[in-house]
């Protein structure tokens, strides 16, 4: 058997419909008295990511071992446009842990699909309206409630349609989704006729989505912006004939500086409605940071976040979960994801205080260092004692060098000084307090082919 048969079916689809293009691309350009209103792009991105895990997610109680493995993104973007009226994108990739899949591939490729991470077209309308359907990132403000989860080798997309006006720096996006997952509930029927249930197994957590986001310009500085977004949850399952969908409110507000010495920025969120369990209540987010730009190449930043939960272990007046539904989690709450991405921590919400320093090198060198304390602003207890708020502490140093314009290297230690309340929350009670991560990374991003035509 030859070697092409080991490729999937859609990657070698691809293939062809490059070679049938480029052909066409060929062709057409002979005419030269031809206007050039169409661009055709192909880029890639090669990701692979060595990790090992000595405490990573959650503390390792005594006994356990680390974990460690390499993990790679192989992602292929084909874009395309017209004028300035038309914009597709289709982006394939595919997420791997190496060894996983078999060295001689059968016919299902198991380990080794591609699947989907964007696939839309935007239709300008005018010079200040748009319009884009389908796959899509949803990234606004700083990702605090709303990011595209880059450090996750797999990404962060959502299915709907969006409405974009824009003018004078003066900026509006609407966003609009309704999911189903008939593989789940109804045996992958596509012409099933009858039933509207929706269940989040393996699928998108929501049902519906409606979020409208602005941003005013104050000054050349500053900026504020506004976010509401309506989320509509459903757990429907064969034996459970509960059929409701609850819905969910966020409203956030966030102010902006940046200055050429100071940068800053000033966040709130509010959350009221019904969470997937159909659980009532309401919670609240708050963000502050400070930076100094002490010259171009060093800053100096202090910070302080406070997402509100409940008590452990004794009965709360009030459920006040606030939940970051697609926050990038990785970015804010310590690298090594202790919170709100991976390994839940008993819904006692979090007070983290943070300072960093970040040194930039004109010759593509990049230096960060952050300082973590973490505390719970909710009361801890067990059978036996009241425990106090203090979570640990957590150390991420990083770096990342420019080793040509499309290839990036970077890498990271981190390591967490863990508590009795946290090994408490998270169900580790014999775990050390020295927790550590270490994590290497190659990006290749390059431009394969671009031609007008």
């Amino acid at each position: 058997m030859s070697a092409i048969n080991y490729i999937p079916n859609l990657f070698r689809l691809l293939l062809v419909l490059v070679f049938s293009l480029g052909i066409s691309i060929s062709n057409f350009a002979q005419d030269t008295t031809q206007t050039k209103h169409n661009t055709f792009s192909l880029s890639g991105q090669f990701r692979p990511r060595a990790e090992f895990r000595y405490g990573a997610f959650r503390p390792l109680n005594r006994g356990e071992k680390p974990a460690a493995l390499i993990s790679e993104r192989l992602r292929i973007n084909f874009d395309y446009s017209y004028k300035n009226i038309l914009s597709l994108r289709f982006s394939p990739q595919n997420v791997s842990v190496w060894g996983q899949a078999n060295m001689v591939q059968g016919a299902e490729n198991n380990g080794s699909k591609f699947a989907i991470f964007e696939a839309w077209a935007l239709l300008n309308a005018s010079p200040s309206w748009n319009f884009k359907i389908g796959r899509q990132i949803i990234s606004l403000d700083d990702e605090r409630f709303f990011g595209e989860l880059d450090w996750a080798q797999g990404g962060r997309v959502h299915d709907a349609v969006s409405i974009n006006f824009s003018k004078n720096n003066f900026e509006v996006k609407s966003f609009f989704a309704f999911n189903q997952n008939y593989k789940e509930v109804y045996g992958n029927n596509l012409s099933n006729a009858a039933g509207n249930f929706f269940a989040p197994t393996d699928a998108l957590p929501y049902k519906w989505m409606q979020t409208v986001w602005a941003a005013f310009p104050v000054s050349k500085k500053d900026k504020i912006t506004v976010l509401a977004t309506n989320l509509g949850f459903q757990n429907y399952t064969k034996t459970d004939k509960d059929t409701r969908t609850y819905f969910s409110q966020t409203f956030g507000l966030n102010y902006t500086h940046k200055g050429e010495k100071f940068v800053g920025n000033l966040s709130g969120y509010y959350q009221r409605g019904k969470n997937l369990k159909g659980l009532d209540g309401q919670g609240y987010m708050a963000a502050v940071y400070a930076g100094y730009i002490i010259t171009p190449s060093w800053e100096l930043g202090i910070g302080s976040d406070l997402v509100s939960g409940n008590n452990f272990g004794s009965a709360s007046k009030q459920n006040m979960i606030f939940t970051p539904y697609f926050a990038t989690g990785h970015k804010f709450y310590g690298f090594m994801d202790y919170y709100y991405a991976g390994n839940a921590h008993g819904n006692v919400g979090l007070s983290d205080s943070y300072l960093k320093l970040n040194y930039k090198w004109k010759k593509g060198l990049t230096v960060n260092l952050a300082i973590h304390q973490f505390l719970t602003p909710n009361s801890i207890a067990d059978n036996i004692k009241n425990h106090n708020h203090n979570l640990g502490q957590e150390l991420d140093l990083t770096a990342s060098y420019n080793i040509y314009k499309f290839i990036n290297i970077s890498g990271g230690y981190s390591f967490y000084l863990s508590t009795p309340t946290l090994n408490l929350l998270k169900n580790t009670l014999t775990a050390n307090i020295y927790q550590q991560w270490v994590w290497l990374s190659l990006n290749i991003n390059p431009t394969l082919f671009k031609t007008k035509f």
